[in-house]
């Protein structure tokens, strides 16, 4: 990448770190759930451009890989408690199981960012992203960039769609795989766009098709805790008709995936 663009995505990529921190502030009184969502997701793209630059093995990068998994716990359940109906007794029963863990990972999220985020870590990431990883954007171009991403994304989605109509654990699998290869294209596309000629379409795509995923990843997600839960012997009935409701239209909906 040229000098000029290399010190705008620089900049760019340092507004997502100050992002974090401010939703990290915010997300620590847990008024707005969408404050922990927010900082996911400014942890996500810097991840995503760690990854695409070989920097997974520097010390910063695993701090924000720590940081993702406390966070990425509390999102789901705030996701899945937002989402649960409670008009009978066992899923009364099932909403107040999904907030007493809610309540457990928050305390380990406060507990995380206490233990990790400070003003020296601040001061370590705009080192590294002003440094290692500027060098690294200086002597690659942009384009070899995009096609990392969308080689990963492509051998994931042939990955998927090769077990898309088999009934299985792998299924499973390659569709988580391949949710994640989806946000690491989309993230590299939205950052490197002004710097190519990579059409708006592209992120849109990839938007619709993140968004699919991320539908069925929360219906897998429902499908394993009603699982795991365990209501009154009496409730067992009930909790045998939720979880096969939930593997059928899991079913239905990887079956139905599409990515046009």
């Amino acid at each position: 990448m040229n000098h000029r663009d290399v010190e705008n995505l620089t900049f760019e990529l340092l507004e997502t770190w100050s992002t974090f921190n401010h939703y990290a502030k915010e997300a620590q009184t847990f008024k707005n759930p969408e404050d922990v969502h927010q900082a996911r997701i400014r942890l996500r793209k810097l991840i995503t451009f760690a990854k695409l630059l070989d920097q997974t093995e520097e010390p910063i990068y695993l701090i924000w890989k720590r940081l993702m998994h406390a966070f990425g716990q509390v999102r789901d359940l705030d996701v899945q408690l937002s989402q649960q109906s409670v008009k009978s007794p066992i899923e009364q029963l099932f909403a107040e199981h999904l907030a007493l863990q809610l309540q457990g990972k928050r305390a380990t999220l406060i507990e995380t960012m206490h233990l990790l985020i400070s003003n020296e870590l601040d001061r370590s990431v705009r080192r590294f992203l002003a440094g290692p990883l500027t060098k690294q954007l200086k002597r690659i171009h942009e384009k070899e960039l995009l096609q990392t991403a969308e080689k990963r994304f492509d051998k994931k989605k042939l990955n998927y769609e090769k077990v898309q109509h088999k009934e299985g654990s792998k299924r499973i699998q390659m569709m988580h795989e391949l949710r994640l290869a989806t946000k690491f294209y989309r993230y590299t596309v939205e950052y490197l766009r002004p710097y190519t000629d990579v059409q708006k379409t592209t992120v849109d795509r990839l938007k619709r098709i993140q968004t699919q995923l991320g539908d069925v990843n929360d219906t897998y997600n429902r499908l394993e805790r009603w699982r795991l839960f365990s209501p009154p012997v009496a409730q067992a009935p009930d909790q045998a008709k939720e979880v096969a409701r939930l593997e059928r239209k899991l079913a239905k909906m990887l079956d139905q995936l599409s990515f046009a």
